[in-house]
């Protein structure tokens, strides 16, 4: 009797985890890099990253991304984007062929170009005041870093499955907002070794602290939940171009 209570429980506790868990897969079979033949940010220092617009865009992926939900619960995401870099709660995971983790890198302004990068400065803190007084007026309880996640919701209901791009330039991830301004992110890639491109979705806020509560009693009286677990795509390689 024990023995069967015991099971029921586990087999209780193991369809519990299945339902808490949803599904994120990368469609795409690579992901393209422009591949340098110097150290990454030396060569973005020493001359054009590349030759023309054209060229550029040949390096910004389309990223295609699968979403189920095989549970029998309607969650709510924040995970979709033009940009994957505005993706707050999406981690990109680049790793090397000996296991590495690779970190972004957001090299110092060059100094010859302090005074212009003051005026930008200037433009982009005047546009995200104005986004955070106006969110703040709807009753969010928000911080300035983190302004994007407005339009990123996507709500997944039982059974259903969502296909999702975004965007991706690699390895400069966000470059210039103004040309020869000198202030990417990128990730520092070497064409002449492996790696890999995975990504992990993980909420990096309590987005219930930030939502309001009439938007948040409205999710709960459509029987919608905020996902809070960990969903991580599987790995895909990195090729050089």
């Amino acid at each position: 009797m024990k023995k069967s209570i015991l099971v029921i429980l586990l087999f209780t506790l193991l369809i519990s985890c299945q339902e808490s868990k949803l599904e994120l897969k990368l469609i795409n079979k690579e992901i393209v890099s422009k591949g340098f033949s110097t150290d990454t940010i030396e060569a973005f220092y020493n001359h054009g990253v590349f030759n023309n617009e054209n060229e550029k865009y040949l390096f910004i992926n389309t990223v295609k991304l699968e979403l189920s939900n095989p549970t029998n619960k309607k969650y709510l995401l924040f995970i979709q984007d033009l940009h994957l870099s505005n993706l707050y709660h999406v981690d990109i995971i680049i790793e090397d062929e000996k296991g590495n983790l690779l970190e972004k890198n957001a090299p110092l302004i060059d100094p010859s170009y302090s005074c212009k990068m003051g005026s930008l400065l200037e433009q982009d803190s005047y546009i995200q005041n104005e986004k955070e007084l106006l969110l703040k007026k709807m009753g969010y309880n928000i911080k300035s870093e983190f302004l994007n996640f407005y339009n990123q919701e996507i709500i997944i209901s039982p059974k259903e499955n969502y296909i999702l791009k975004t965007s991706l330039p690699l390895p400069f991830v966000v470059e210039d907002i103004v040309e020869n301004l000198r202030s990417p992110i990128y990730f520092k890639l070497n064409p002449q070794k492996k790696y890999t491109f995975r990504l992990k979705y993980k909420l990096k806020y309590d987005m219930e602290k930030i939502i309001p509560k009439d938007i948040l009693a409205n999710y709960k009286e459509n029987n919608i939940e905020i996902f809070k677990g960990e969903i991580e795509t599987q790995k895909i390689p990195i090729v050089f171009k």
